[in-house]
């Protein structure tokens, strides 16, 4: 399948309107309640600016290759010098058709491979790595974002952790949702975001002992599992979920290669759509 040219020239129209810093024309490209329209809202321009353009100061960014999927369209950017033509970094755009109109729905800090499968992301040790971690690390909180306290302590301790925007957003997302239909009271702030973040770390595969995360939040480990059981039940979350997790359900993408007539050698994890597993505190 081609790719649209209005697909490509709403990331040319975003790029536009941030070196514009126009706010209605970005508001205007990222599509409603996505995450890069929640990336916006939480940390402002200069979160799409490091998401999407200088990891390491001054670059330009060249659109390189593109991946349709389903109704999406995957477009990668290298990141190079101004002067040597270096590339420095990587960038994706997932395009989402919405009433006829291209929005922009996510902006990773990447190459194409590395949003789908963790495996081709940046050694955690390269400079690379650093530099996409750094997209989070050193954002500030944008003065019109309302965050309640769990989302502070949240995104404050995630960022402190080094995690990227992606799944910092995701996190959000997930708190959001929960606190519109959970029992709020039942345990103290820090519980809960410590809670979403153990919940975050399972779907991407990141299996830390829960005594780890509740140390790095000053919680009891009793308390943590609670309430991240009683989030993962509320919300029915599965590995790889699509609402929440910042790793494509593995399944799904081998899905839709499949339909569009690309042969993959890839093996399903066990784990794929299988609910989060409970806590049990020792």
């Amino acid at each position: 399948m081609s790719v649209p040219k209005e697909a490509v020239d709403t990331v040319w129209a975003f790029f536009d309107a941030l070196m514009d810093e126009n706010e209605v024309a970005l508001t205007a490209v990222l599509e409603p309640q996505s995450d890069a329209a929640l990336l916006y809202e939480l940390f402002g321009e200069a979160a799409l600016y490091a998401a999407s353009a200088a990891l390491r100061g001054p670059c330009i960014v060249r659109l390189t290759r593109a991946l349709v999927l389903g109704d999406s369209v995957w477009l990668e950017g290298e990141q190079v010098t101004q002067d040597t033509r270096e590339t420095i970094g990587y960038v994706v755009f997932r395009v989402h058709q919405q009433d006829g109109e291209w929005k922009i729905a996510e902006i990773s800090p990447w190459h194409l491979e590395a949003i789908h499968y963790l495996s081709d992301r940046p050694d955690p040790q390269s400079d690379l790595s650093v530099g996409v971690f750094m997209t989070s690390y050193g954002l500030q909180i944008s003065p019109s974002a309302s965050l309640d306290g769990v989302e502070q302590v949240l995104i404050g301790t995630m960022q402190q952790e080094y995690y990227p925007l992606t799944s910092i957003v995701r996190a959000v997302r997930l708190w959001r949702d929960f606190r519109k239909e959970g029992e709020l009271a039942l345990h103290d702030q820090p519980v809960w975001a410590a809670a979403i973040h153990r919940a975050i770390d399972k779907m991407a595969l990141i299996d830390e002992p829960l005594e780890q995360i509740a140390l790095l939040y000053n919680v009891p480990t009793a308390s943590l599992a609670d309430a991240y059981n009683r989030i993962i039940r509320r919300l029915s979350v599965t590995y790889f979920d699509q609402r929440y997790s910042p790793v494509p359900d593995p399944s799904e993408l081998l899905r839709q290669a499949k339909e569009a007539g690309i042969e993959i050698e890839e093996q399903v994890p066990s784990v794929a759509n299988q609910p989060l597993p409970e806590e049990f505190a020792v």
